[in-house]
Parts: C-alpha cells; structure tokens; sequence
C-alpha cells in the first residue's frame, strides 16, 4: 500500500483535494505544525527515509511567509 505525502500551509485545501481524488476512503494524518518549509521539508524527508512506500504529491498553493508548515499524509486502500 501507498502512503501520499505532501508539505503545505493550505491544510483544509489539501484535505479536501485528497478525501475527492480518492473518494474519502483513506485515513489523513496532519503533522506540524511547522514554522518553516525546511522544517517542514526535514519532516517529509525522514518520514519517506523510513519506509519506502511513500509516494510524494505536489499540490498547487500560495506561500504566506506568516503561515505555519504542516505535514500531510494519507493511506488508504485505494491508493496503490
């Protein structure tokens, strides 16, 4: 099974376009938050140097220098 990872500062956005792609059948895990992208970067990088079923997705989103950093991830059965 995979697990989607992504960083972002938009997390309800993030949420809902991940619960739409895969029909809400996953589980969704918000880590963070995170006061910078590189911390939020660090983050993603040892959760996918720990197991290597980590599929990274990109989603399009504004950066708001003021915003906090959170970490994404979802597992599900559909996602393969």
């Amino acid at each position: 099974m995979k697990v989607i990872i992504t960083i972002t500062q938009n997390v309800t956005s993030v949420k809902n376009q991940l619960s739409s792609k895969f029909n809400g059948t996953g589980s969704i895990t918000e880590a963070g938050p995170f006061k910078t992208e590189a911390e939020a970067q660090n983050w993603k990088e040892f959760m996918m140097n720990r197991r290597d079923n980590y599929e990274e997705m990109q989603f399009q989103s504004s950066v708001a220098s003021e915003a906090y950093w959170f970490g994404i991830t979802m597992e599900g059965q559909t996602i393969q």
